[in-house]
């Protein structure tokens, strides 16, 4: 007889109603996640249409401040760091310094890779205005932000606080570099 070789003799019920629930639980997650993900809950329907503009935010949303509204913030939660510049770099060891600069914030901030926990790296546009970070975990560290006015210079320091015996890098050894507004590209 052709029943006795049916799929559900051969693997039982079990199976069957397993097999029912897997398909159902996908279904409902292909579904259902897409809705979720698009603020589709309770409410939602066919009518509802697209989000107003005003709802979403744009890939590529404007800064968050200028020039002395930047002063002390992140750069990458204040999304001035997307269209930042390196204006000038310098490496000693396996240290970078470098001065990043964001035209649409107009302001800078230094930059340290390389780097080991426990080394620094300070920015400065003035004697008294500065910015300074230790690197806490990993390799790479980052100031906050200074304001780049129409005439500003700005001045990095990374700080090798252990030194670098392989490399014959002293503790305390320093690199300093420096730029001004004629650092920054013409647009």
């Amino acid at each position: 007889m052709a029943g006795e070789n049916s799929w559900v003799r051969r693997h039982g019920p079990e199976t069957l109603l397993g097999a029912v629930i897997v398909a159902a639980v996908t279904t409902g997650l292909t579904v259902g996640i897409p809705l979720l993900a698009d603020g589709g809950g309770a409410g939602s329907g066919a009518g509802a249409g697209p989000p107003a503009p005003s709802a979403a935010v744009p890939a590529t949303a404007p800064p968050t401040c200028l020039l002395a509204e930047c002063d002390g913030l992140d750069p990458k939660e204040t999304r001035c760091a997307p269209d930042a510049r390196t204006l000038a770099d310098e490496t000693a060891g396996s240290m970078r310094v470098e001065i990043r600069y964001s035209p649409s914030c107009r302001a800078v901030w230094g930059k340290l890779t390389g780097a080991s926990v426990g080394d620094t790296i300070e920015i400065a546009v003035s004697p008294t205005k500065k910015q300074r970070k230790p690197v806490r975990t990993g390799r790479t560290q980052y100031t906050a932000m200074l304001p780049a006015g129409p005439a500003f210079s700005a001045q990095a320091v990374g700080t090798y606080v252990k030194g670098d015996p392989d490399r014959d890098i002293a503790p305390g050894y320093e690199v300093r570099i420096g730029a001004d507004q004629s650092a920054v590209p013409q647009s």
